[in-house]
């Protein structure tokens, strides 16, 4: 099966493609394992270049990533989402010559700086930190650049042949990141699953949340999620998004959908459903020669 995951190597999302790829296939296979942006993923789902894209969805500390919400619902014609992966986040702190004396900038992930923010404010707090694409590519450049430190995870050190100044930078050590599995169709039930709707009112007037929550109730379905967007089309105009126990062939969810399609209609709205798939637990990281 070929994946696709944000890069470059060495990113959160490269573990947990790797923990997707061992459940479905039996085996690690990193040769399998391409690397995009969030947008790239998508593109190369969407022309079939790629079996299953792999993306960061939310992190309990830091909240949701954004553009992998948003990009599904531009994309919601043609990639589904069909599985989940939880992957156990450890960030450390590492550099070429692991000494703190000669950094100069952090960098890493928005994300990851988030997730670290108290553990760098108290230990770092005259170093400026960075933003950059992926925790990945802030080890690379850690490796070729003076005076840059990379939050990443240890293995991704490892990988980088940095040496840790710091270990343990995250601010809540239970913390985890969930991942979305993205293909060009959801999953089948298998009895214990989520679906992901996606609700927009046309026009606004209170008591509006209430009424889409109301059809679920009645039909003891389960809120897990709930969170809204900015619509990119309307300023001041939102998307609100539904995770919920249960798969799209139940009839409690046709029931359910079928009555919001019919409200939102009337507010010159929309429904879309994002995907079914099966609930997943945190899984932990067991790779050779970790």
């Amino acid at each position: 099966m070929r994946i696709i995951t944000l890069g470059p190597e060495g990113t959160f999302s490269e573990e947990a493609a790797l923990l997707y790829q061992k459940r479905v296939c039996g085996q690690y296979d990193r040769k399998l394992i391409e690397f995009s942006t969030i947008l790239g993923c998508f593109e190369k789902l969407e022309a079939y270049l790629v079996e299953r894209a792999v993306l960061p969805a939310e992190n309990m500390v830091d909240g949701i990533i954004g553009l992998t919400f948003d990009l599904l619902l531009e994309n919601h014609d043609f990639v589904k989402v069909c599985d989940e992966v939880h992957v156990p986040v450890r960030h450390v702190l590492a550099s070429k010559m692991g000494l703190v004396t000669e950094v100069k900038e952090i960098l890493s992930h928005s994300s990851a700086l988030n997730q670290c923010v108290y553990k760098l404010s108290t230990s770092f707090p005259s170093i400026p930190q960075t933003p950059v694409l992926s925790t990945g590519e802030a080890a690379c450049r850690a490796v070729k650049e003076e005076g840059i430190a990379a939050l990443c995870s240890p293995r991704t050190a490892r990988r980088y042949g940095l040496k840790i100044i710091q270990d343990h930078m995250e601010d809540y050590q239970q913390n985890q990141t969930r991942f979305l599995v993205c293909g060009l169709t959801d999953s089948p039930p298998t009895g214990r699953d989520h679906t992901l709707l996606a609700v927009r009112m046309g026009t606004n007037y209170p008591g509006q949340l209430f009424e889409i929550t109301k059809y679920l109730m009645e039909n003891q379905i389960d809120l897990t999620f709930v969170q809204s967007r900015p619509y990119k089309v309307k300023p001041q105009d939102y998307v609100l998004l539904f995770e919920m126990t249960g798969h799209r062939s139940e009839m409690r969810l046709k029931e359910a959908f079928a009555r919001i399609e019919e409200f939102v209609r009337t507010t010159g709205g929309w429904k879309r459903i994002l995907g079914s798939y099966p609930r997943r637990e945190r899984e932990e990281l067991l790779f050779e020669g970790d």
